[in-house]
């Protein structure tokens, strides 16, 4: 039984998680690029989101399902390939969640009264804030680059002993804690601003008092966002700390195939925040979902347009080839 839940969910799930995210995530990158969308700072922290999206669902969940899955993992064997998977994993991981955290303080930034706060909420201040990001979240994880190791059972993992905590308490607090935590308090605060902002309309005028429907798509995609992190990320940051905690407790072998199948099932569920954003956004948003329909649109007509062109050449061609058979002596009759 145990073994069968294992399967189901370190082959078929992952599997599935990969096709998912793979359409969603391109997507995505079509819809968040469209021109609509390229004065938005809110708009440009969904889309580094999304490009860090890509380095899980094409490199990490690969792996996974290889090493999970298949029991095919060369991170057993090859140390290089061993840390650049797991810096690669931690790295990508955060800064999707981070990113959209920076996503709800430009919210909360562009609802705010004063000018100067609102200033936050420019493209080009969103695009120095996610290069910082990134250069913040690369430099903070290199440790993986130097404490993770193969060890005596042959398994990529942290090194033992006050690291492996660390490491764990790490991912605990800055993937799965702090995010969600951070979103809810920036998500709270815009809603205050907004309420602030109605009830000064005579000052400061109609237009700073409500925000736009766009504006209110973003809210509810990032209120969305920000539960599918903390029901996904929080059981396996859990977990890894708890198998880091009991590591030296005696355990039967009953246990330890709970735990190894517990491992796979939360591990998994870590990845839809990675894979489904797409399909939670298209479901939330009536603005994303009228960009996608003009983008399926555009395809179609397109695709169209080319098949009557195709058939158009083709017909010629065999027109042409059939006059050519009927007259064979044609040209030379010319010449």
């Amino acid at each position: 039984m145990l073994n069968d839940i294992k399967e189901i969910f370190s082959r078929y799930c992952l599997i599935g998680l990969f096709l998912l995210g793979s359409i969603g995530l391109t997507l995505n990158t079509l819809i968040f690029t469209r021109p609509i969308f390229r004065q938005n700072s809110c708009v440009h922290y969904f889309l580094a989101s999304t490009i860090a999206n890509y380095f899980v669902v094409f490199f990490i969940l690969p792996s996974r399902i290889l090493s999970d899955g298949f029991n095919i993992d060369p991170g057993q064997y090859n140390l290089f390939y061993c840390k650049i998977r797991f810096y690669t994993y931690f790295t990508a991981k955060s800064l999707s969640s981070w990113f959209i955290v920076l996503a709800c303080l430009d919210r909360k930034m562009s609802s705010s009264q004063y000018v100067h706060r609102r200033a936050f909420a420019r493209p080009n201040v969103a695009r120095w804030m996610i290069f910082f990001t990134t250069l913040i979240g690369l430099i903070f994880y290199s440790h993986v680059l130097i404490f993770y190791e193969i060890d005596q059972r042959q398994q990529c993992d942290a090194r033992s002993g006050f690291y492996r905590l660390f490491n764990d308490s790490v991912y605990l607090i800055g993937y799965s804690l702090a995010p969600p935590l951070l979103m809810l308090l920036f998500g709270i605060w815009t809603i205050v601003n907004t309420r602030r902002l109605r009830r000064i309309v005579p000052r400061f005028g109609r237009r700073m008092a409500t925000l736009n429907n766009q504006d209110h798509t973003l809210m509810l995609m990032l209120l969305l966002q920000v539960s599918l992190v903390s029901i996904t990320a929080v059981p396996h940051a859990v977990q890894k700390l708890y198998s880091t905690l009991t590591l030296n407790v005696p355990k039967d072998d009953l246990t330890k195939a709970a735990d190894n199948v517990f491992i796979v099932v939360v591990r998994t569920i870590s990845f839809f925040n990675h894979s489904c954003t797409f399909y939670l956004l298209t479901l939330s948003g009536k603005m994303f979902r009228q960009e996608l329909y003009k983008i399926m649109k555009k395809f179609i007509c397109r695709t169209r347009h080319e098949g009557i062109h195709a058939n158009l050449q083709l017909r010629t061609l065999t027109q042409t080839i059939k006059l050519n058979r009927a007259d064979p002596h044609s040209e030379i009759q010319q010449q």
